[in-house]
């Protein structure tokens, strides 16, 4: 049932427990009118339940608008967010509606709502709680009747303890919270992502024969740890369907070479016994740490992801590293 549900209502596309868990998650948060935050990582397609728990909702007849607020300047953001009267500010040659009254009746989705400065925290606050806004230049204030999901990468719990987010906020956005599951705990779905996937690209660039997918490609695509998740499948499925031709058997060799940098994805990175003779516990789990995050690293190319691969935030992560080289150097 969760796979029928997911093919045809927004692409979330799955059937494992994991899955199963989300829709139902999805499906409270649709019956109710409160605000919610969807939390995971980068990828993990937040956007999708967000617009999968407005088209379940009694607004799904209304707008659906999106914002990423990491990609905005605070500035930016207040005009886009409530809008502005005209003359404003130098630029400001007419009169115009912000997001907030472009979802009236609907839903507007915040993602990356952990970027948002402190100025941009207090002015959403306030939107939160007396349901109006104000746009730049305006004197007086706008009622608004928007539905606010909110979706953030970051771990705001971390964010509240260094006084980065508001505690305020966090309660007001996090009355329902769901948590979007990284690819690397479902890797039951990837089969049935790559097909997903494969229909959709074939279909936009018109292909005449369906290609298919040798059993130990798909093995070795569903053992990669997917670091930038099923965005990163996606990304590779296209990859695949443009350096192939119609018909074609998409082999092993082929899906190891539409990795980053030639991934042998059959073999995980593991780690190797680094016990020296006559080791401290500390010593061996000071090398082990920072070989572990080297190859996580040569795995992903990016510091953010493989923190997040150790479920650790990257100022704490760094700390520890520095703290095991320079033990590791002090012993020889």
């Amino acid at each position: 049932m969760s796979s029928q549900f997911s093919l045809f209502n927004g692409g979330i596309v799955g059937e494992s427990p994991l899955i199963d868990v989300l829709l139902d998650e999805i499906g409270t948060a649709a019956r109710c009118d409160l605000t919610v935050l969807i939390f995971g990582e980068s990828g993990t397609g937040k956007e999708l339940v967000a617009r999968a728990i407005h088209d379940q909702s009694a607004r799904a007849m209304n707008p659906f608008v999106s914002v990423n607020c990491g990609t905005l300047t605070e500035t930016l953001l207040e005009s886009e967010l409530f809008g502005y009267e005209r003359g404003a500010f130098t630029g400001a040659n007419e009169k115009r509606k912000g997001l907030f009254e472009a979802a009236q009746k609907g839903t507007i989705f915040l993602d990356e709502i952990g970027e948002m400065s402190a100025a941009s925290q207090v002015k959403l606050l306030r939107v939160l709680q007396e349901s109006t806004i104000r746009p730049v230049g305006a004197r007086s204030e706008t009622h608004v009747d928007a539905r606010v999901i909110a979706a953030t990468n970051r771990n705001l719990g971390l964010e509240l303890q260094a006084g980065r987010f508001r505690e305020d906020l966090f309660y007001r956005i996090a009355v329902l919270a769901i948590n979007t599951p990284p690819l690397r705990k479902r890797s039951s779905d990837i089969p049935l992502l790559i097909d997903h996937f494969l229909c959709e690209a074939e279909k936009r660039s018109k292909c005449s024969r369906k290609r298919r997918v040798e059993k130990e490609a798909i093995r070795s695509l569903s053992n990669y740890p997917w670091p930038g998740n099923v965005r990163q499948l996606k990304h590779v499925v296209e990859k695949l369907v443009a350096t192939t031709m119609d018909g074609d058997l998409i082999t092993a060799e082929a899906a190891r070479r539409a990795l980053p940098n030639g991934h042998l994805a059959g073999a995980r990175a593991q780690v190797p016994l680094l016990y020296h003779e006559n080791d401290s516990l500390e010593a061996f789990l000071d090398r082990t740490l920072l070989t572990l995050y080297e190859q996580l690293l040569a795995t992903t190319g990016n510091h953010s992801q493989a923190a997040r691969l150790l479920r650790i935030d990257r100022t704490s992560l760094y700390q520890r590293l520095e703290r095991a080289r320079r033990r590791v150097q002090n012993n020889g």
